[in-house]
């Protein structure tokens, strides 16, 4: 089942300055290859928030219990979101958007509860990580209980693989729409589309 979620970034600095662009247009003049340019200058900034770690509204994002116990970025491990971000222009919008299945529970945060069984299965250690699935561990796993009673999947050494748990709740952590800086950046970018558009 496909998932669809959408961010609008709503900017009255750009949007003046789109509809300056707009009005001075030598007539018959494309404009998508200035959309393609603005959906480049957003993905640019929405890939930077991987590596700043805080949202379009400076607001900084919560560390994931990976990053704060191995080190690393939060949403990083892997790098995969941040590569699936892609864009496409039409002669009147720019957009940037990922198939990624998991990206909108990261950018808008939410409860993530288990398909089937009574437990998601979160692994928590590297080797846990390549398995994916505790079916797919290279070795014996049995149920064990903390002393705060939270149970988990331990293998033959009593090392902790997986934790389970009976729902999670994702923080948000945005890195789809428009920073001040991509503001800044979107409005020079109209500007030179302009001047180009004008003297060539």
């Amino acid at each position: 089942m496909p998932i669809e979620a959408s961010v609008t970034i709503q900017s009255q600095a750009v949007e003046a300055a789109l509809r300056r662009v707009l009005l001075h247009l030598p007539l018959a003049r494309k404009t998508q290859p200035l959309m393609a340019q603005l959906a480049r200058v957003l993905k640019t900034g929405a890939q930077g928030r991987f590596r700043s770690q805080e949202g379009p509204d400076g607001q900084a994002w919560k560390p994931s219990r990976r990053a704060q116990e191995e080190g690393g970025q939060t949403l990083s491990m892997t790098g995969r979101l941040r590569r699936s971000l892609t864009t496409a222009a039409t002669y009147n919008t720019a957009t940037v958007g990922t198939n990624d299945i998991r990206a909108a529970i990261h950018h808008f945060g939410g409860v993530i509860r288990p398909k089937s069984g009574p437990f998601l299965s979160i692994p928590v250690t590297p080797q846990a990580r390549q398995a994916g699935s505790p079916k797919r561990f290279p070795g014996p796993l049995r149920v064990a209980q903390t002393l705060r009673g939270q149970f988990i999947l331990v293998d033959d050494k009593g090392t902790t693989q997986y934790l389970l748990r009976r729902q999670v709740t994702m923080p948000a952590r945005p890195f789809l729409g428009a920073s001040g800086a991509d503001e800044t950046a979107l409005q020079a970018s109209l500007d030179r589309y302009l001047q180009r558009a004008w003297s060539g």
